[in-house]
């Protein structure tokens, strides 16, 4: 018979200092704080912080709840660690998306990326078919950014007009001319 080691008998064995327990705890619960820190990656991704920022911060809250846990509170492990994940996720996302941020999160990487899309592409846009696969592949919030930006439209007016920040509009641009390489190099 295997018998299965429930999440209060392994806290039980981290508090008496089972290193072995204690990751396999986060094996357990790894999925799960991954998932729940893409959620809020999805949401915040446009300040600058990677996924890995965000899983860090879900790991650094998931060993605090085993270490402060009280069985006694009668509340499950699971959502007394789901909700510290959560709450320590939030204040991430606050934090990055503060005022103070804004500098950091609006700067421009490197001038050169702020070209016309018109002028960068001349040739691949007299190519009809690539011009309309691209604009097909894209999803709605890059295609605005792309209809915009393709009839002339400054950065700064796409971002005031789209009401998103600047390095938003920086980042679709760039994923934008990116596929439009891939798409390029598929018919050549």
């Amino acid at each position: 018979m295997d018998y299965k080691v429930n999440d209060y008998e392994i806290i039980y064995m981290v508090r008496e200092n089972d290193d072995m327990a204690r990751n396999r705890m986060i094996q357990k619960y790894l999925p799960i704080i991954k998932r729940i820190a893409i959620d809020y990656y999805q949401q915040f991704k446009v300040y600058g912080a990677e996924l890995d920022d965000f899983i860090q911060e879900g790991m650094i809250a998931f060993n605090k709840a085993i270490d402060t846990y009280n069985e006694n509170k009668n509340i499950k492990f699971y959502t007394f660690s789901i909700l510290c994940v959560r709450r320590r996720l939030i204040t991430f996302c606050r934090n990055i998306s503060s005022n103070k941020n804004q500098i950091l999160n609006n700067s421009i990487r490197d001038e050169n990326i702020y070209l016309n899309l018109k002028e960068d592409f001349k040739e691949e846009f007299l190519q009809k078919e690539i011009f309309i696969k691209l604009k097909n592949s894209l999803k709605m919030k890059f295609s605005l950014v792309f209809e915009l930006r393709y009839n002339g439209f400054s950065y700064e007016e796409i971002a005031r007009l789209l009401d998103i920040p600047l390095s938003t509009v920086d980042s679709r641009i760039s994923i934008i001319k990116s596929n439009l390489h891939k798409l390029k190099e598929k018919t050549t």
